[in-house]
């Protein structure tokens, strides 16, 4: 106690005492005979700061991304409340806890937001505990793929700073629990948490409305409870309430239906088959076989005669959806488009867990529908099954056998080439269909690249420029054409091609390319959502050649298929529509903006636009979500 009253006397000269430099600056600044009882609980500002400066920090960098700025005001409110709840724990607990709730909730926030930083240069979105859905199974994340932003890096060290002054300070001087410090922390939660709830309560009401509403504020409260998209959902609630939710939609998923929910879907599916009418092309293919094929990053540029000539013959006399739009709704691109083709549903977003995918029931799944019309049904990749979980989602989708590599006896999984070694089980059944993933433009690209170096000196001397990892897609092009080559000769071969009927489509832009700008360029749009424009094309010896200019997007494949092919969707929720028929027409983005051949509406930035297309978007949107969270057709006599 007596060395404590001699570190504390201003009187004597810090040297003399052998003070630290801290204990000078907490003897002559923070103590004071005047406010004896509070100067040495200042500690608790810079904590608090701490909070603020975190989230502000990488919502102001990334301002531009959602549909609210930084200054919105719920969001700077749910970062106020939290930064009080942890200031209060701080405040008041023991020694122990203390030192746990001042260093381990802050030093995890910061690793998210650089987390989220990396996750946005990569995909375009925040990061979700959902995406741990596919850690280790598929959602491969390159190195050179992720940059974090310096503004955000600098908030998070600006942040750990202020907690370790803090923390410095709360040492020089450590606060005696006294019970006025006890009451001020808890009032300090109390008020924090009061702050949360009301603004959950009253900025973001839940409803239950058959009405849906396209104002700023409905699309708000939608991006904060539907998490529809993660940017949106974070911007509108700030890193702490985001975080919080999002890990409780996991560890707790709203796995059940209410009777109102049923019904609202049931009333959704009443009204599109009421909509529904037969066209020139319904059952145009009735009973012919199909290799459906899912092409890897294979963007509209690289489709033409110098990359990629067998496939480019192909859409030359095929079928071709020259307005089509592959939108990337979760961080996994190939299995976002992958699972809307097959089921018409929207894949699961914001702490869903994979289980709704390998255990729910998808009576109208494409697989389904074509096994309901006496045809075989099996899928083919170059990975195994542990990848995105495809040994087991697809078999829970109706495909009687997931083929990988190794079942296939690939001699390189890099090679497209090689899937040409599954074609007699492809081709097995009488009908049948094949649903095929290719691999071989995936990134990462570069001189090591094994499909760059099967394909070097003709991607070279045929790429039409080399500015970025532009000659390194060209090679990954054209190693999937070679396969599409054999596919042809062989069903040639067979004597199968005429009544073999071939469907083609993109599962995302090349964003591999690793400069969104350069793609902008080369494809000649102005923003990220057109970006996602690709390929979509049917070749059949019983169809002309046609261009249908009508606007689709991956959840129309299933609906145009189901025609085109004749098969039963009665009773389904299609989230798309037919793109033969006059239904649709449009696309819309995970942001919550459309575009439909002439309007393109922005969330963002709003302005004119079609409010009844925004409000059905909504409402297909909060749907679908409900479909497969709550398993609509496992939990009720749905099935065909």
């Amino acid at each position: 106690m007596k060395q404590t009253d001699k570190a504390l006397d201003k009187n004597r000269p810090g040297q003399e005492q052998g003070l630290s430099f801290w204990q000078c600056f907490a003897r002559n600044w923070l103590y004071s005979r005047d406010l004896p009882g509070l100067r040495p609980y200042l500690y608790i500002i810079p904590f608090f700061l701490a909070y603020l400066v975190l989230d502000f920090s990488l919502r102001f960098t990334y301002r531009g991304m959602g549909i609210v700025g930084v200054k919105y005001l719920p969001a700077g409110l749910f970062t106020l409340g939290w930064a009080l709840v942890f200031a209060g724990l701080v405040f008041f607990l023991p020694k122990v806890p203390r030192w746990f709730v001042r260093c381990v909730p802050l030093v995890t926030f910061v690793v998210l937001a650089i987390t989220h930083s990396g996750f946005m240069s990569a995909f375009r979105k925040f990061f979700s505990f959902s995406s741990l859905s596919f850690g280790g199974t598929g959602s491969f994340v390159d190195a050179s793929y992720i940059t974090i932003n310096w503004k955000v890096i600098a908030g998070s060290a600006i942040a750990v700073l202020l907690m370790m002054i803090s923390g410095r300070l709360l040492k020089v001087i450590p606060p005696k629990p006294v019970k006025g410090s006890v009451l001020a922390g808890v009032l300090a939660c109390l008020v924090g948490a009061g702050l949360v709830a009301f603004t959950h309560i009253h900025y973001f009401p839940v409803v239950d409305r058959m009405i849906w509403e396209t104002s700023p504020e409905e699309n708000q409260r939608m991006a904060y409870h539907e998490f529809n998209d993660t940017t949106n959902a974070l911007m509108v609630s700030g890193l702490y309430q985001y975080t919080v939710r999002d890990l409780g939609r996991l560890l707790f998923p709203q796995d059940t239906m209410t009777d109102g929910e049923r019904q609202q879907i049931d009333d959704y599916v009443a009204e599109y088959e009421a909509a529904q009418k037969d066209n020139a092309y319904t059952g145009l293919l009735a009973g012919k076989n199909v290799i459906m094929v899912q092409l890897e990053a294979i963007d509209t540029w690289m489709l033409q005669e110098a990359y990629m000539p067998n496939l480019a013959k192909l859409k030359s006399e095929g079928l071709v959806f020259t307005n089509h739009y592959t939108p990337a709704y979760i961080s996994a691109g190939t299995f976002n488009t992958e699972f809307m083709t097959n089921s018409g549903l929207l894949p699961a977003t914001g702490g869903i867990s994979t289980s709704v995918y390998t255990e729910n029931a998808f009576p109208y799944s494409m697989a389904n529908l074509f096994r309901q019309a006496g045809y075989t049904a099996r899928s083919f990749h170059n990975s195994d099954g542990q990848v995105y979980d495809r040994g087991l989602i697809h078999p829970n989708l109706g495909y009687e056998k997931y083929y990988g590599g190794y079942d296939m006896q690939m001699e390189s999984y890099q090679l497209d080439r090689h899937l040409i070694n599954g074609f007699d089980e492809m081709t097995e059944g009488d009908p049948f269909y094949s649903f095929v993933i290719t691999y071989s433009a995936h990134g990462p690209y570069g001189e090591e690249n094994g499909v760059y170096q099967a394909h070097a000196e003709e991607a070279q001397a045929a790429a039409q420029r080399t500015d970025g990892n532009y000659v390194y897609a060209v090679a990954g092009a054209m190693e999937t054409d070679l396969f599409i080559g054999e596919l042809v000769d062989r069903l040639t071969q067979e004597g199968l091609l005429e009544d073999t009927v071939l469907i083609f489509y993109a599962d995302h832009y090349d964003y591999y390319m690793m400069d969104d700008q350069l793609n902008m360029q080369i494809k000649g749009v102005d923003n990220g959502n057109l970006l996602q424009h690709t390929d979509f094309f049917i070749w059949s010896a019983d169809l002309a050649p046609t261009q249908i200019d009508k606007v689709t997007s991956s959840l129309d494949v299933l609906p145009t298929v189901a025609n085109l092919f004749g098969l039963d969707t009665s009773g389904a929720f299609l989230a798309g529509h037919d793109g033969l028929g006059d239904q649709g027409g449009y696309v819309f983005f995970s942001d919550g903006s459309w575009y439909d051949g002439t309007t393109y509406w922005s969330s963002k930035n709003g302005g004119a636009g079609d409010e009844a297309r925004s409000a059905e978007i909504n409402r297909i949107t909060t749907l679908s979500n409900r479909v497969l969270a709550g398993n609509y057709y496992g939990t009720a006599e749905q099935s065909p």
